[in-house]
């Protein structure tokens, strides 16, 4: 099945997965789930609407779905790293006054 795509979406994937499954695996391990649950959403929801668009939708539909996807994934993507990074900093600031 991997041979009928091209390289270039088989990279797409991969690094959108890995990255997905690296948030996934952090929001599981972070003792404050509550506040990362709508940047997680954001980030599944632009996966897999970019996946439906590289593997189902063909033709410049498929654009649309690509780029919605891909926007909405970079968005919950930069939103979790915010989330994450502030209450890094929090923590550290409460721990060393």
């Amino acid at each position: 099945m991997a041979w009928e795509y091209y390289g270039d979406e088989l990279i797409i994937i991969g690094v959108l997965t890995t990255m997905l499954l690296i948030a996934g695996l952090n929001f599981l391990k972070s003792r404050f789930r509550r506040s990362l649950v709508f940047s997680l959403m954001l980030l599944l929801a632009g996966y897999v609407s970019c996946i439906i668009g590289l593997v189902c939708v063909r033709g410049w539909d498929a654009l649309g779905w690509i780029f919605i996807g891909f926007s909405l994934y970079v968005i919950g993507l930069l939103t979790y790293i915010g989330v994450v990074t502030y209450h890094w900093f929090k923590a550290r600031r409460t721990t060393h006054s």
